[in-house]
């Protein structure tokens, strides 16, 4: 079993902490379509999806960066590679699928090729199987367009398949599957919906008491405390703590927070002039689009700022799982804010 403070995202249930309540809507989903599990960053989602694999016949596969059919096929080949001893038998004698060793080929182009609604196609008369596509909100039309096509094929055809969508809610409700628009295939979808929740406060104590006892190390009871009180229950943040403290050399609870917020700040750096101060507005406590957001990035630009331009700015900074409502939803990214 992986120690809880491995930074990897788990793939057994063994070392999953927690998270019965997710595997139960998960297992007692399989059958059904359509299954999207939600959550912010470094929540646990690819963690719990690709534990949740473990006793059944499916394949993850990670979408991040995916922009290129070749991208697409890359990830399916490398996907059924890492769970090959599982799926073996499964794929043999596929089309278009040759089992190397301990990887898989797909030849998606020419002869004797097959294409993903066609590799679904043959997985469906094999019996029950489960697809998980992480992050397939980040993909980008052709690609994103052709996913859609295909899920919707496989919701109204394919009975065996079930497919999991793991991502962020806006992006991938509302920009990937397009619930709130008639022109998307996949509107009016009936699907289960997963939210992956924060750990409570003892939940939290309790995950981190955990790890440091696999790894022999006993902080003192305020240092946890202070940690559980700042990561507020994501367990990615509180990984981070937990390997920092170990592994890092750094047992002051200060410096470690302070590690936590630049890499906060790393990532937002890389955000726009414009969407960097209306983060700033919000994390100096301005709540109202027009009349603080708004005047707050006016002046410190020097610049008037259309209502339609700070509306998509709005949207985006939503669509990326740093905000909603004007609220952040991570802590440590206000933090980080405050200092753009």
């Amino acid at each position: 079993m992986r120690n809880l403070f491995d930074p990897r995202p788990k793939s057994s249930r063994s070392e999953l902490f927690d998270r019965v309540d997710e595997l139960e809507i998960l297992d007692k989903s399989i059958g059904k379509p359509l299954i999207v599990v939600l959550g912010i960053r470094r929540i646990g989602k690819t963690s719990l999806v690709k534990s949740f694999l473990e006793p059944y016949n499916g394949v993850y596969v990670d979408l991040r960066g995916v922009v290129t059919h070749v991208d697409l096929y890359e990830r399916l080949s490398e996907g059924l590679s890492s769970g090959l001893n599982k799926l073996r038998r499964v794929i043999e004698g596929i089309r278009g699928i040759k089992i190397m060793g301990f990887g898989v080929e797909i030849k998606w182009r020419g002869t004797d090729s097959i294409s993903l609604l066609g590799f679904l196609e043959e997985l469906n008369r094999r019996g029950q199987f489960i697809v998980v596509l992480d992050e397939v909100q980040d993909t980008r039309p052709p690609v994103s367009a052709e996913l859609r096509r295909v899920l919707a094929y496989t919701y109204d055809h394919l009975s065996n398949i079930t497919v999991i969508l793991s991502g962020s809610e806006v992006r991938l409700l509302s920009d990937f599957m397009g619930i709130n628009n008639p022109e998307s295939s996949l509107y009016g979808r009936y699907f289960v919906e997963v939210d992956v929740r924060r750990f409570t406060r003892d939940e939290s104590l309790d995950f981190l008491r955990l790890g440091f006892k696999q790894e022999g190390v006993e902080p003192p009871v305020d240092v946890l405390e202070d940690a559980v009180e700042f990561f507020d229950g994501i367990p990615g943040w509180l990984v981070q703590f937990g390997r920092s403290y170990i592994d890092g050399g750094v047992r002051d609870i200060g410096a470690i927070k302070e590690q936590a917020i630049s890499m906060a700040l790393s990532e937002l750096l890389r955000l726009s002039q414009r969407e960097r101060m209306v983060l700033r507005a919000i994390a100096e406590g301005a709540k109202t689009w027009g009349g603080q957001v708004r005047r707050f990035v006016e002046e410190r630009l020097g610049v008037s700022i259309p209502k339609s331009s700070l509306t998509r700015i709005i949207n985006k900074l939503e669509s990326l799982s740093i905000i909603k409502d004007y609220e952040f939803l991570d802590g440590i990214y206000r933090e980080a804010a405050k200092r753009l």
